[in-house]
Formats: C-alpha cells, sequence, structure tokens
C-alpha cells in the first residue's frame, strides 16, 4: 500500500514545479473579493518579508509592516514589473551629421515633381525606344501631368449605380480605435474632402471606417462594407478600401 502511494504520489508530481520565493520579491495574492465571499481575484502587488517555512510566507502590502498576514505559497505567484519607456539623444558631433547629410540626398516631398531624364535612365527606355518615341513620351507625360499624378481625384464621365435587394437601412457601429489611429484616419479624411474625392452628407445608411496598416506602406482608410454587400446584388460589390 505504501509502495503504491509513493508511485502515485511521483506521477501525480510529475509536471510540479517548486515554488519558491525570497525577501523583497514582488507577488501576488490571491484574496476574497469584499463585495463577494465567494468570488477571489489576485490583489496586489506585495513584497515578501519573511519565508516562515517552505510553504509560508510573510507577505507585506504597500511596505506597510503592521498589515503583515501569512500567506501559503500556492496562494502566491511572482509579480513582474512592465518594462518602463526609457527615452534615448543619441548626440553626435556637428561634423559627422554635416557627413551624413552630404552622402544621403533628401528625397523631395512632392511626388509629382519629377525629372523625366531620371526616369528615362531607371527605366532603360533607351533599349525600347528610339529617340522619337521617348520625346513623345515626355511630351504626353508633360501634357496630361494632371492625369499621373500621384494625388487622387474624379471624374464625371462615369457613374456606379448600386441595386439593393431591400430597402431597410444598414446601420453598423464604429469600430473602437486607438488615440494615434484615430488622428491619423482624421487626417485622411480631411485629405479626401481637400481632393474632393468625398463630400459630407446626410444618410440613413452607416459602415464603420479602419485604418489598414501595413509594414513599408502609408496607413490607407477602409470601410467595412461587408454588412451592406450582404443586401447588394452581386455584380454591384462595393470595394472595401477607398
Amino acid at each position: 500500500m505504501e509502495e503504491t502511494k509513493i508511485k502515485r504520489k511521483a506521477l501525480y508530481d510529475k509536471n510540479a514545479i517548486k515554488r519558491e520565493f525570497s525577501e523583497g520579491d514582488l507577488v501576488l495574492v490571491l484574496r476574497m473579493n469584499r463585495p463577494n465571499k465567494l468570488s477571489v481575484q489576485w490583489k496586489g502587488p506585495g513584497r515578501i518579508e519573511k519565508k516562515i517555512s517552505e510553504t509560508n510566507y510573510v507577505v507585506s502590502f504597500n511596505n506597510n509592516t503592521d498589515s503583515n498576514q501569512v500567506f501559503h505559497v500556492n496562494m502566491l505567484k511572482p509579480y513582474y514589473k512592465r518594462a518602463e519607456f526609457i527615452n534615448m539623444i543619441n548626440s553626435r558631433a556637428k561634423e559627422d551629421s554635416n557627413e551624413l547629410e552630404e552622402n544621403f540626398p533628401c528625397i523631395d516631398s512632392n511626388p509629382n515633381i519629377f525629372d523625366f531624364n531620371e526616369v528615362t535612365e531607371h527605366s532603360q527606355l533607351e533599349n525600347r525606344l528610339n529617340i522619337q518615341q521617348i520625346d513623345k513620351l515626355k511630351e504626353i507625360l508633360c501634357r496630361y501631368s494632371k492625369i499621373f499624378s500621384n494625388e487622387p481625384g474624379k471624374t464625371h464621365l462615369v457613374e456606379h449605380d448600386i441595386e439593393l435587394l431591400n430597402y431597410v437601412p444598414i446601420r453598423t457601429k464604429p469600430y473602437r480605435m486607438p488615440a494615434r489611429q484615430t488622428d491619423l484616419l482624421q487626417e485622411e479624411i480631411r485629405k479626401m474632402l481637400k481632393y474632393q474625392v468625398i463630400e459630407i452628407r446626410e444618410s440613413d445608411y452607416a459602415s464603420p471606417m479602419i485604418l489598414v496598416e501595413t509594414p513599408g506602406r502609408d496607413p490607407r482608410p477602409c470601410i467595412d462594407y461587408r454588412k451592406l454587400n450582404e443586401v447588394i446584388r452581386t455584380q454591384f460589390y462595393i470595394p472595401y478600401q477607398i
């Protein structure tokens, strides 16, 4: 019987980890919740003041030694502080910064201003087009610079009609977003209003906007039209991306 007991205990404690604390360690304590004595929650952090035995520790809260209490090790777990953010300033000599400015030229912030000679060189047009064709391409790009601009625009030549299966308004609540994304989304909306891509209107339909961020690319606003697309005929789906 004793041998069976030892074997069962060894099997039960196979994955057990010995929990041990030292004086000064921060811990969370499993205590009863005052509004409901049957519910418990982790409280703390507390500080280990003394080790009484292998299983009992004296814990103090808020560095108040008068509130010391004894807790079993099974009611304790280690408390880990959140990493602190440290602002680092990397100072360099003035001559070093000047050297960096000379080696790394600044990129033009206006994407619509381009050097055609640079475009010709990088795209190797001379290997595919003759001189007359290159001059004609330059003339077309300069003549229709607004069409080839990186800034979005609109046209009155094409219209998009949407046919609904029913006329019950679709209203979806907006998603919660962090303040940083909210500021970026508001800035994108101001840009679209400036370029007259969108306009302010009143409607019974409401779909939430989100900001899609991809590494290496600028954030882009998107509208979640999934619920609206459920009542739109298949050939008239609205794209999510603006």
